[in-house]
């Protein structure tokens, strides 16, 4: 499951054992949608987020409603490029962000692509 959401959920829950001590170590990137999924990517990804999740990871929860509401939506493009562009979550002192290449991407700050 993605880092963003679970990381969430847990640290949402108080009484959870791992509140207090939610890590991460790894520091590589990870893959979270295929692009086979194409146009639907916004709205899978945005599918089980609610309003805490947003302004967990700074974004506008209108911009999850309209991603939920799928590509059909006037502005569908423009939202998904608001989250993909302020969507952040910190875990074990990294910084983690949504980058989208095709497939889409929890990638740590500071890490540098290889050379393809």
């Amino acid at each position: 499951m993605y880092i963003f959401l679970n990381l969430i959920n847990t640290a949402a829950r108080a009484d959870s054992p791992n509140y207090n001590n939610i890590t991460n170590t790894m520091q590589e990137p990870n893959l979270v949608l295929l692009d086979s999924h194409g146009v639907y990517i916004p709205q899978m990804y945005c599918a089980d987020a609610d309003e805490h999740w947003a302004n967990c990871v700074g974004v506008d929860y209108n911009d999850v409603l309209t991603c939920q509401a799928g590509p059909d939506h006037e502005w569908y493009w423009e939202a998904w490029q608001s989250i993909l562009d302020n969507a952040s979550i910190v875990s074990d002192g990294v910084t983690w962000r949504l980058h989208q290449d095709g497939d889409l991407w929890e990638v740590p700050d500071g890490y540098e692509w290889p050379d393809a």
